[in-house]
């Protein structure tokens, strides 16, 4: 009676292994494509582009939090270190770039955005293509806009002040992006809308960036254990943003694509460690920054002005 029931229980082990593996690879091509195709289906149904914006993001959130508990990554990244107060107050300061208040942000920005491409738009984006080819240029495009300013920020020292504020945690998980200092999102700035409108893009366009910026976003920093195999030459999301969130600086100076790895591969800066899934701690070494939100803020300031600034350094092996 004992080895039946031991032979049972082997088997509903290994049912459940089989099953979580197999979540893990289908996870995030599966939502991606089901999320961008049911905002291309309502769009095509009349439905408001901010309105799909909106309710997408919501939805992302939705799916990685609950996701984050099903197939954690690392369990001990869902248990907070003292810090998920200090990441909730950054979403008001973080201007809804990820969040709970990123939808109505997002969906603004569409609205703006396609204000900008009716009364400025200078005729250079190739409307008479299908949205669909308008779409996979735009997420080419777009992703040129943020890979230089992400990786200003981490070469500059005085930008990469602010920025540390990102990399501060030391876990990685869905509210890591809420993590910005005002000066930081102020230097990005809306680079995912806005040069499209002036180019001449119209709203839904800029809506399927949107919902495909939020989407992505959630996955970036998802503390899922998500696989992505020969997507990781594509999208910077999972594992190989945790490579970018590393302690150890050889690690860390790679992956600024915040969403796609199109212009780390052209620049060279995009790296995976076979031998790993990520890397074994994550976080700043030698952290100078307080734990506090109010702290946080001032930080950058007040270590402008010290003499020693080698705690200060930007994020490179010099």
């Amino acid at each position: 009676m004992s080895n039946q029931s031991d032979s049972s229980l082997a088997e509903v082990a290994t049912d459940y292994g089989g099953m979580k593996l197999a979540l893990s690879w289908c996870l995030f091509p599966v939502s991606l494509v089901l999320g961008i195709g049911a905002a291309f289906y309502a769009l095509d149904a009349g439905v408001a582009p901010s309105i799909v914006t909106g309710a997408g993001t919501i939805l992302s959130i939705v799916l990685v939090v609950i996701f984050e508990r099903i197939i954690p990554y690392r369990p001990e990244w869902n248990e907070s270190k003292g810090d998920f107060w200090t990441d909730l107050l950054y979403v008001p300061t973080y201007l809804g770039v990820n969040s709970l208040i990123e939808p109505a942000v997002r969906s603004g920005a569409v609205l703006v955005g396609g204000m900008i491409s009716e009364s400025f738009g200078l005729g250079l984006w190739p409307t008479s293509w299908s949205l669909f080819a308008q779409f996979m240029l735009a997420c080419v495009v777009v992703e040129a806009f943020d890979y230089w300013p992400h990786r200003l920020l981490h070469e500059i020292p005085g930008l990469w002040r602010f920025h540390a504020i990102h990399h501060n945690p030391k876990r990685v998980y869905w509210m890591n992006a809420t993590r910005a200092h005002p000066v930081e999102t102020a230097f990005r700035g809306f680079v995912n809308v806005i040069p499209l409108a002036l180019a001449g893009a119209d709203e839904s366009l800029l809506a399927l960036v949107a919902l495909t910026n939020a989407l992505l976003g959630m996955f970036q920093h998802a503390n899922i254990d998500f696989r992505l195999g020969v997507l990781s030459w594509i999208f910077s999301v999972g594992e190989m943003h945790r490579w970018h969130h590393s302690v150890k600086l050889s690690e860390a100076n790679h992956n600024y694509g915040s969403n796609f790895l199109f212009w780390d591969v052209v620049f060279g800066t995009r790296y995976r460690n076979p031998d790993s899934r990520g890397p074994e701690v994550v976080g700043i070494e030698n952290d100078w920054l307080p734990q506090a939100w109010w702290s946080q803020l001032a930080a950058p300031f007040r270590s402008a002005n010290r003499d020693d600034t080698n705690e200060n350094a930007p994020l490179s092996d010099d």
